[in-house]
């Protein structure tokens, strides 16, 4: 319930008839992360650190946070072409957790984007600013087109695991980070799908779902989860 909920509230969020403007600044991680990226606009502050972590504690982002980040790649003018680039770009950044360490670097990894989000060196300034770009996205609001995706299945999935193997053997990712890497990329992927076939944001949110739903029924996951919420310091199994 709490997962179906959550992607619901971001997704009304994304679909609202009225602009939805983001104020950030320290840290947005994961739910926090997935929260700005269904925003029409973000104000931020310089100093930000952002991003989808969930993978270090055995899961993966659930409230539309593949969603988000998959359109923003394949809609990326400065991505390069083809099915694999903009799917790999992603993949790597939520497999490893990737943090921003700033919120220029947030917009290189396509958490903010440019053109519809504003960086400010003055936090005491982000709600102000954040005002302004309501007031002005209100003048004949439109919601946001939905994104459609093509993705490539099952052959960017064995692509994919062909990576994870591939570290695993150098010794950079455990077992358990090579199924948690493997639901994520059939996520990703989209599935059943190929590349001939659009999927909807729908189709992208119930996958999504039900790769959330099956690592956290997983008792390594939930071994992370609890060593995270005892220790404070991620479990390595």
């Amino acid at each position: 319930m709490l997962v179906r909920e959550g992607q619901k509230t971001y997704a009304a969020m994304r679909r609202a008839p009225f602009p939805v403007v983001g104020s950030i600044h320290g840290m947005a991680l994961g739910g926090g992360c997935e929260a700005h990226l269904h925003c029409d606009a973000v104000v931020a502050h310089a100093e930000l650190y952002t991003g989808l972590v969930e993978t270090g504690v055995g899961v993966m982002p659930g409230w539309g946070g593949c969603v988000q980040m998959l359109g923003r790649a394949y809609n990326n003018p400065k991505q390069r072409k083809g099915p694999m680039p903009a799917l790999a770009q992603v993949f790597e950044q939520l497999a490893m957790a990737k943090i921003s360490k700033s919120a220029f670097e947030a917009r290189d990894m396509l958490y903010l984007l440019d053109g519809k989000h504003r960086i400010v060196m003055n936090s005491d300034r982000r709600l102000f600013e954040a005002k302004q770009v309501a007031l002005e996205l209100s003048v004949n609001y439109q919601p946001p087109t939905p994104y459609t995706y093509r993705l490539p299945g099952r052959a960017g999935k064995a692509a994919l695991n062909m990576v994870i193997g591939a570290m695993k053997m150098l010794g950079k990712v455990t077992p358990h980070d090579e199924v948690v890497a493997g639901v994520l990329g059939e996520v990703l992927t989209g599935g059943k799908t190929n590349i001939i076939k659009t999927l909807t944001e729908d189709e992208i949110y119930e996958l999504e779902f039900q790769g959330f739903m099956k690592l956290i029924h997983n008792w390594n996951s939930i071994a992370r989860i609890e060593t995270m919420l005892e220790t404070g310091k991620p479990l390595r199994n």
